[in-house]
């Protein structure tokens, strides 16, 4: 049976341009990151959902081109899906509400699968997301699922989590992160 345990919860009492995890302990085999989140995007694309930048062993936002994802979404009036490879980040996409939802936030599970094998695999992630903004009907409701990969064999000591749109995490979002033992 897995044990699942609670290494760190960032609850923010104020607006916070970036939340980061460090001293991740390595004696786990896998991490769990859950969200409940909102960004105080103001962007009027006519989707009030933020999307969630994820970097590994940072403490800011880098160019490092190792990371590669696949993401399927699925909005009321279309499904779509793509893949990109050599990015700067990973993308957890439709987690977070925005400033124009206020009442709103979106939510994210996030699996981080052998974030610390002593230089024997590379990192890679699955999330499963939602939010849902303020208009009429469901037009506005944005689902996902994500997986991704960090090109790269070092244990993740550091994850770094940026809204994509908005400049600041909204006071209210919480950011939990677990370590799996099986």
């Amino acid at each position: 049976m897995a044990v699942i345990e609670a290494i760190q919860t960032t609850y923010l009492e104020a607006d916070a341009a970036t939340v980061l995890f460090e001293d991740i302990p390595a004696t786990y085999e896998h991490l769990q990151l859950r969200m409940n989140i909102a960004s105080d995007s103001t962007t009027t694309s006519g989707i009030p959902r933020d999307y969630c930048l994820l970097y590994f062993n940072t403490s800011t936002a880098t160019t490092n081109s190792d990371y590669s994802d696949h993401v399927m979404l699925g909005r009321a009036s279309a499904a779509n899906a793509y893949t990109a490879a050599g990015i700067h980040y990973l993308s957890i996409h439709f987690c977070a509400g925005t400033s124009l939802g206020a009442a709103n936030f979106g939510t994210a599970v996030v699996d981080i699968l052998d974030y610390a094998e002593d230089g024997n695999k590379n990192t890679t992630t699955s999330s499963i997301t939602g939010s849902i903004g303020p208009g009429s009907g469901t037009s506005e409701v944005g689902v996902s699922f994500c997986s991704g990969l960090w090109d790269n064999t070092d244990d993740v000591t550091k994850i770094l989590l940026i809204p994509d749109l908005g400049s600041n995490w909204r006071r209210g979002s919480e950011f939990t992160l677990y370590g799996i033992q099986e």
